[in-house]
Protein backbone atom coordinates (compact mmCIF):
# COMPACT_ATOMS: atom_id res chain seq x y z
CA UNK A 1 0.00 0.00 0.00
CA UNK A 2 1.26 3.41 -0.95
CA UNK A 3 -1.06 5.48 1.23
CA UNK A 4 -1.89 5.55 4.91
CA UNK A 5 -4.94 6.91 6.71
CA UNK A 6 -4.59 10.67 7.13
CA UNK A 7 -2.21 11.16 4.18
CA UNK A 8 -2.55 14.01 1.75
CA UNK A 9 -2.27 12.60 -1.77
CA UNK A 10 -2.50 13.58 -5.42
CA UNK A 11 -4.76 11.65 -7.80
CA UNK A 12 -2.49 10.37 -10.58
CA UNK A 13 -5.08 8.28 -12.44
CA UNK A 14 -8.87 8.38 -12.53
CA UNK A 15 -11.73 7.19 -14.70
CA UNK A 16 -12.83 10.84 -14.58
CA UNK A 17 -10.10 13.03 -16.14
CA UNK A 18 -11.33 16.05 -14.09
CA UNK A 19 -10.05 14.35 -10.93
CA UNK A 20 -6.46 13.85 -12.12
CA UNK A 21 -4.10 16.16 -10.28
CA UNK A 22 -6.51 16.97 -7.46
CA UNK A 23 -5.12 16.99 -3.94
CA UNK A 24 -7.15 14.86 -1.54
CA UNK A 25 -7.19 13.65 2.04
CA UNK A 26 -6.96 9.85 2.45
CA UNK A 27 -9.67 9.15 5.02
CA UNK A 28 -10.53 5.49 5.58
CA UNK A 29 -9.44 2.15 4.17
CA UNK A 30 -12.35 0.23 2.64
CA UNK A 31 -10.84 -3.19 1.87
CA UNK A 32 -8.75 -5.10 -0.65
CA UNK A 33 -11.12 -5.79 -3.52
CA UNK A 34 -10.92 -7.62 -6.85
CA UNK A 35 -11.84 -6.09 -10.21
CA UNK A 36 -15.61 -6.20 -10.60
CA UNK A 37 -16.31 -6.60 -6.85
CA UNK A 38 -19.09 -4.47 -5.41
CA UNK A 39 -19.85 -3.00 -2.01
CA UNK A 40 -22.79 -0.98 -0.75
CA UNK A 41 -22.53 2.52 0.66
CA UNK A 42 -25.67 4.32 1.84
CA UNK A 43 -27.86 2.26 -0.46
CA UNK A 44 -25.65 2.78 -3.52
CA UNK A 45 -23.88 -0.20 -5.09
CA UNK A 46 -20.24 0.70 -5.79
CA UNK A 47 -18.22 -1.39 -8.26
CA UNK A 48 -14.43 -1.38 -8.37
CA UNK A 49 -12.53 -1.25 -11.68
CA UNK A 50 -9.26 -2.94 -10.66
CA UNK A 51 -7.90 -5.33 -8.03
CA UNK A 52 -6.34 -3.17 -5.30
CA UNK A 53 -6.82 -1.76 -1.83
CA UNK A 54 -9.48 0.98 -1.80
CA UNK A 55 -9.69 4.23 0.15
CA UNK A 56 -12.34 6.81 0.88
CA UNK A 57 -10.91 10.20 -0.07
CA UNK A 58 -12.19 13.76 0.25
CA UNK A 59 -11.31 17.05 -1.41
CA UNK A 60 -12.13 20.67 -0.63
CA UNK A 61 -12.66 21.43 -4.31
CA UNK A 62 -14.98 18.45 -4.84
CA UNK A 63 -14.52 15.33 -6.90
CA UNK A 64 -16.32 14.20 -10.01
CA UNK A 65 -18.21 10.89 -10.11
CA UNK A 66 -20.99 9.37 -12.20
CA UNK A 67 -23.59 11.36 -10.24
CA UNK A 68 -21.83 14.74 -10.56
CA UNK A 69 -19.69 16.54 -8.00
CA UNK A 70 -19.10 15.06 -4.57
CA UNK A 71 -16.88 15.92 -1.59
CA UNK A 72 -16.06 12.22 -1.05
CA UNK A 73 -15.21 9.27 -3.32
CA UNK A 74 -13.49 5.88 -3.31
CA UNK A 75 -10.32 5.15 -5.26
CA UNK A 76 -7.67 2.42 -5.61
CA UNK A 77 -4.49 2.94 -3.63
CA UNK A 78 -2.30 2.68 -6.75
CA UNK A 79 -4.10 5.66 -8.33
CA UNK A 80 -2.88 7.93 -5.52
CA UNK A 81 0.54 9.44 -4.91
CA UNK A 82 1.06 10.28 -1.23
CA UNK A 83 2.52 13.75 -0.64
CA UNK A 84 4.80 13.50 2.34
CA UNK A 85 7.54 15.92 3.39
CA UNK A 86 10.95 14.60 2.50
CA UNK A 87 13.43 14.03 5.26
CA UNK A 88 15.69 17.02 5.38
CA UNK A 89 19.18 16.18 6.45
CA UNK A 90 21.80 18.73 7.21
CA UNK A 91 25.23 17.75 6.15
CA UNK A 92 28.10 19.84 7.30
CA UNK A 93 30.84 20.38 4.81
CA UNK A 94 34.04 18.77 5.85
CA UNK A 95 36.91 21.20 5.85
CA UNK A 96 39.65 20.47 3.43
CA UNK A 97 42.89 19.77 5.19
CA UNK A 98 45.19 22.73 5.31
CA UNK A 99 48.61 22.24 3.81
CA UNK A 100 51.52 24.14 5.23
Amino acid sequence: MRCEKGDIAKIIYSLRPDNIGKIVKVENFIDKLKAGDTFEFRGVICQVPITDGYWWISADSGLSNMFGNTPKAYIPDSWLEPLRPTDITTKSKESAPEFI
